[in-house]
């Protein structure tokens, strides 16, 4: 009924730094919808951030007028009778208001009321980030959905604010979601701690992987396995849909199809995180199905590896991520030489690479893409992001990427998925059953 790792006083806070940055506006923030009786709740990332509650059909009120925050609640008798969840109910508000920390808990059918006066009102202008979802996800669900010529139906926040403009004659709406986004960059103690122990499952699933890789399992099987490890560690689900690619299905870097066999002579590449706590991670890395590198795939793969520890080497506060990637860039060119690619075009693959700047990729906090504002200036301790450079050669169906996440400290960089290792002596390792 409530996510309590975060404290009241953390949520308060997060409250008040909303009401900072929109005041004299108010805010409403719609929580997530009902689930099918049988599948799990999971609650809305902008709901939950600002007052961990994990109650469906719920609203939470952030009134610019007076500070007051009212949590919006459906009545228990509009709860499925289904569920054995133990939720907060309007009809209780002193327990709901002990737990939350809000000021005030209210039916939802008072919510009317409360909106009057035809104010300003920031509400999210979409659907918000739910189960295996992010900004980006749900961005190109609604694209999809108007470019069908037999749906185009409204998402909820589209449909919400249809509902405020009829109801509330006058109100002016913004959208909330820029906003929260930017709150979000900069991560508190308890997040790191909760974005740590994501890391540590996501590669601790990675390990199982490896151990468990050889011809004829299939793609499925290791997306499975990775699924047990983030279940038995405490981790609501995958917080994405699960990447395990191999052979030619690598050069697709969203594949999650998971259903071809893995084959004798293919690299398998594998990029899954838990949804833990509301908290996730991001991982890649590629390893082969034989358990033993080819020396070429020992080069391409080893040099992007080579770039990745450098990147992650490089970063520290107060730098830029273009000044990082020109600095590491020009540092992997002088290492040329060491590397021996078979063909012309993987060198040219690999010089591609050197002039691409988008290998500090995307933030990671709640969602796996938590927004972009860590390029935007100096970066920050408590940023957290993922560090992927990619190496693509569609010609030669070849495709790889070396991907962790950590938080900028006062002195570096603190990889939360090191658990894993990049040497590819090691991987070997790993992938014979011997413990690296």
């Amino acid at each position: 009924m409530f996510e309590s790792i975060i404290s009241i006083d953390e949520y308060r806070q997060r409250r008040q730094r909303l009401r900072d940055r929109i005041t004299p506006a108010s805010a409403l923030v719609m929580g997530a919808p009902a689930p099918d009786d049988r599948a799990p709740f999971r609650q809305y990332n902008e709901f939950c951030y600002l007052c961990g509650v994990l109650v469906p059909q719920s609203y939470l009120f952030i009134d610019g007028r007076d500070g007051k925050t009212t949590l919006f609640l459906p009545g228990s008798a509009h709860q499925s009778r289904e569920r054995n969840d133990k939720l907060l109910f309007a009809d209780d508000p002193e327990t709901a208001m002990a737990v939350t920390g809000v000021d005030a808990v209210s039916h939802r059918e008072q919510l009317a009321g409360a909106l009057a006066g035809g104010q300003e009102l920031y509400i999210l202008l979409h659907d918000g980030e739910g189960l295996q979802c992010d900004v980006r996800s749900i961005t190109d669900a609604r694209r999809q959905s108007a470019d069908d010529p037999w749906d185009g139906r409204p998402d909820r926040g589209t449909y919400l604010a249809e509902k405020l403009r009829r109801a509330c004659p006058g109100i002016s709406l913004h959208d909330l979601a820029p906003v929260l986004l930017e709150m979000r960059l900069i991560k508190s103690p308890t997040e790191i701690d909760l974005l740590r122990e994501a890391g540590r499952l996501a590669a601790e699933g990675v390990r199982d992987a490896m151990r468990a890789t050889k011809p004829g399992v299939m793609e499925y099987e290791l997306a499975a396995l990775l699924q047990y490890r983030y279940l038995a560690g405490g981790a609501l689900d995958y917080s994405y849909a699960p990447i395990v690619a191999a052979g030619k299905n690598i050069v697709d870097p969203h594949y999650c199809a998971n259903r071809c066999e893995l084959r004798n002579g293919d690299l398998v590449l594998v990029d899954c995180a838990p949804d833990y706590h509301y908290y996730t991670s991001d991982i890649t890395r590629i390893w082969p199905v034989n358990g033993v590198y080819t020396e070429e795939q020992r080069t391409l793969y080893g040099f992007v590896t080579e770039y990745h520890k450098a990147l992650l080497a490089a970063i520290r506060p107060g730098r830029t991520c273009a000044d990082i990637e020109d600095e590491v860039a020009a540092h992997m060119e002088t290492r040329l030489g060491e590397f021996q690619f078979a063909t012309p075009a993987q060198y040219a693959a690999v010089q591609r690479m050197l002039q691409s700047r988008n290998h500090i990729a995307h933030s990671v906090g709640m969602s796996v893409h938590d927004g972009l504002g860590h390029k935007t200036g100096p970066l920050q301790p408590g940023m957290v992001f993922a560090v992927d450079p990619q190496l693509w050669l569609k010609e030669e169906n070849l495709y790889i990427r070396v991907e962790d996440t950590g938080v900028v400290t006062e002195s570096g960089f603190d990889v939360f998925t090191a658990d894993i290792t990049l040497d590819l002596d090691e991987i070997e390792m790993i992938c014979e059953g011997v413990k690296a």
